[in-house]
């Protein structure tokens, strides 16, 4: 069994807005002695059951209080505190205690009698866990009544293997808290549980509210209105202008009310239209009338007013889309919606997300163009709360979503997308199209799986392909042609994607019967795609060539290139990707067949059973800095082999980075200067690892006996991002390497700005 990253949360690990399982939001902090008051008010709103089960015994909520913010010198003691509402009240708590440079800690929860079976006895054990780990503890133990059937539920559910043992009316609980792979789908299972239930009221409302609803056309309420009538919405749609007055109104064809309170029915989904100023107060209403999802069309916010607008919704209750978005559609034939400025689309496979409102009007327009249907779209705005990050999950679900195409301008948590995309990647295709040139954006995409697509039209030419359902089963290509010019640049072009080409010459006087035969042939053969390339030449007419492809049917990828053709740049016939030059078709289907060996590639993480994690972290318990001996014997830790050997010398980092985390880069020293020959965001796979030191496979052994075998430099590479990942103190790693062995190393903790341990060993160790 390999190593299982710990999950990241889409916010901090110790403070941050969290989901409950019924989707509403809360925010979850690490609590000390000034929360005391809230700590009281909290216990006096608990039953005295509830109390009895935490603290197996009467007891004032101010003396329990106390009893659970103290901690004695000789221990370590985290606690968290989840607040919810507006304003903010304590709903839950959670801590673990240990004796300081033990093994084991003793975890406990308290939960609010309205609060509880939402799923936070089970996210508070997952953050402490999580935060107990990175600490040297190995295992939790708790201490729980035998009627308390709720709390041992939280335990033995949590895909850590428990053992537990009764003692009169108590049961003992103890597990391993070392992340296993059956721990961390449950981790992700509860998230995404909780993202999907926040996401329901935007993409399956029972009412839709418009807040600023307008009889003038030139106003976004009166065009927000007019999207939703025109979609044909499958629930009630309610116009809100304050002006209609007490004595009400129409706008439209609707009657209106003027506030959010006054509506009648169920309104789980708000549109809010009106000045910006006025936004909050719209929130607020729409937050005191139980709507659960907020789109706010309104632009004109900073990205500070941004985050308070999302944390005022957060308190709320709510989600909150935008601010400055577009809105979203969702095209599913119960729902129909289309809440914000974009009109109802045909309905398809391909599910959209775009930070630029207007980016995205003009992508689901291209779309649409092409034959492309789409499932839903969501213009995310300033993305103060919903990211593509939850909609990954989201359409993860969604059996209508075939491909997912994201306009990126900015991460918010990489880490978190990475992990999610791997997982996503490997049931659907994901495609990303990102302004940013920067080569990390590029390495997170691979190392993802993610398509990355050099420009919109490229993404589009592969969303074609791909929305057809199928992936080429092999990397054989039939390239059916009547035209070498042409032909010759697709066979570059395939060639230089990894693709095998069996090229079929049909001739320039080739007739549409000469092309039906070859395709036939084509099927029934082992190619797994088929490549049509007709240049009209009198012979066949354009008609005929396209009336080919209409019937043309099989269980391969098909794609067809017809120069000269008028429109769009690809679109979709059937069950052929149609394109008007051979490259694009040929990197469409190279981008297709890329995917494909990445989606069969195994996700492993390598384990190394040697490592002496314990070791190390006391090794830098109370440090900010590390001695000679100390950097080596971290080092030792993780088997990192120091010494000097034979072979090349490289450079091996890992350097922080602000959104990315730590970036892993292989360096080779020349005369000329230093050359990069790869880098790596952590942690990372097998594959990531093999790729990163792939230029050495090109190099010489020192012997001159052959190439260099890379697997020890692999071995390297792997250890060092395990250190990171288990130490989030160490800040910098900087090995110099003399063939597979250390000669030198610096090592960095975090909050020391001067780099350290630069030492050299004379001699292999």
């Amino acid at each position: 069994m390999g190593y299982v990253p710990p999950p990241t949360p889409q916010h901090g690990l110790e403070e941050g807005p969290i989901l409950l399982k019924d989707g509403r939001t809360a925010f979850l902090r690490r609590a000390g002695p000034k929360d005391l008051p809230l700590f009281v008010e909290f216990l006096r709103r608990l039953s005295p059951e509830s109390l009895r089960m935490r603290f197996f015994s009467p007891i004032s909520p101010e003396k329990a209080a106390e009893l659970l913010l103290s901690a004695k010198p000789e221990e370590e003691k985290v606690i968290l505190m989840v607040l919810a509402g507006d304003p903010p009240r304590m709903v839950a708590t959670g801590e673990y205690v240990r004796l300081k440079g033990e093994g084991t800690a003793e975890v406990a929860f308290l939960v609010d009698d309205a609060f509880q079976g939402k799923g936070l006895g089970t996210l508070l054990l997952e953050r402490l866990a999580l935060i107990a780990a990175k600490r040297g503890v190995r295992r939790f133990q708790a201490f729980v009544l035998a009627e308390n059937q709720k709390m041992l539920n939280v335990f033995m559910e949590s895909g850590f293997q428990v053992r537990a043992r009764r003692d009169s009316g108590e049961v003992e609980v103890e597990f391993e808290i070392l992340l296993e792979e059956k721990a961390a789908e449950r981790f992700e299972w509860r998230e995404k549980v909780s993202t999907l239930a926040s996401l329901h009221p935007f993409f399956f409302p029972r009412g839709v509210a418009v807040v600023g609803a307008s009889r003038d056309p030139e106003s976004i309420g009166y065009r927000a209105l007019e999207n939703l009538i025109f979609g044909r919405f499958q629930g009630p749609v309610y116009p809100v202008n304050e002006a209609i007055g007490k004595e009400g109104g129409t706008v439209g064809p609707l009657l209106a009310y003027p506030r959010v309170e006054s509506i009648p029915g169920p309104v789980d989904l708000a549109v809010i239209a009106v000045p910006k100023e006025r936004v909050w107060e719209a929130l607020e209403a729409s937050g005191r009338r139980g709507v659960r999802a907020s789109v706010v069309l309104t632009t004109g916010f900073q990205d500070q007013e941004a985050r308070e607008l999302a944390d005022k919704a957060r308190r709320l209750g709510m989600r909150l889309l935008g601010p400055g978005s577009l809105g979203l559609v969702h095209t599913h034939p119960e729902v129909r919606l289309a809440a914000g400025l974009a009109p109802l689309p045909k309905p398809g496979p391909l599910a959209i997300s775009s930070q630029s409102g207007t980016l995205g009007r003009a992508v689901m327009a291209y779309a649409e163009g092409m034959g492309l249907g789409i499932s839903s779209f969501v213009s995310l705005g300033a993305k103060a709360d919903i990211s593509s990050n939850d909609l990954l999950q989201f359409w993860e679900e969604d059996e209508r979503t075939r491909v997912i195409l994201l306009y990126l301008e900015s991460f918010g948590n990489p880490r978190r997308f990475s992990r999610l995309a791997r997982r996503i990647g490997k049931k659907k295709p994901i495609l990303a199209v990102h302004p940013s040139r920067d080569p990390l954006v590029r390495t997170l995409f691979a190392q993802a799986g993610v398509i990355r697509a050099n420009s919109l039209e490229e993404a589009f030419d592969v969303a074609a392909l791909l929305a057809l359902g199928r992936l080429p089963e092999n990397n054989r290509v039939r390239l059916i042609s009547n035209a070498s010019g042409p032909s010759n640049l697709a066979l570059e072009a395939l060639r230089e994607g990894g693709l095998f080409v069996e090229h079929v010459d049909l001739g320039s006087t080739a007739k549409a019967e000469e092309f039906a035969r070859a395709l036939e042939e084509a099927l029934e053969g082992e190619a797994g795609s088929v490549f049509l390339l007709f240049v009209p030449m009198g012979f066949t007419s354009e008609e005929e060539f396209l009336a080919l492809l209409e019937k043309a049917e099989g269980n391969k990828v098909l794609l067809a290139c017809v120069m000269g053709s008028p429109g769009v740049r690809a679109r979709v016939m059937g069950q052929v990707a149609l394109y008007r030059f051979p490259e694009s078709a040929a990197i469409a289907l190279s981008r297709a067949w890329a995917y494909k060996a990445w989606r069969e590639e195994p996700l492993h993480f390598p384990d190394f059973p040697d490592l002496r994690l314990e070791e190390a972290r006391k090794l830098l318990e109370g440090k900010r800095t590390l001695s000679q001996a100390e950097g080596a014997a971290l080092l030792e830790c993780f088997g990192l082999p120091l010494g000097k050997g034979e072979g090349l010398s490289l450079k091996l980092t890992a350097k922080p980075h602000p959104l990315f985390g730590p970036v892993l880069t292989l360096v080779l020293p020349t005369p000329l200067g230093d050359q990069v020959l790869g880098q790596r965001l952590s942690p990372l796979t097998q594959k990531d690892a093999q790729e990163l030191v792939r230029p050495l496979s090109h190099g010489q052994s020192p012997d001159l006996s052959g190439p260099l075998d890379p697997a020890p430099y692999q071995e390297i590479v792997l250890r060092l991002s395990r250190l990171l990942e288990e130490l989030p103190q160490v800040e910098e790693v900087s090995l110099e390497l003399s063939g597979p062995r250390i000669a030198r190393f610096e090592v960095r903790l975090g909050g020391n700005p001067e780099p350290r341990n630069r030492h050299a060993h004379s001699k292999p160790r």
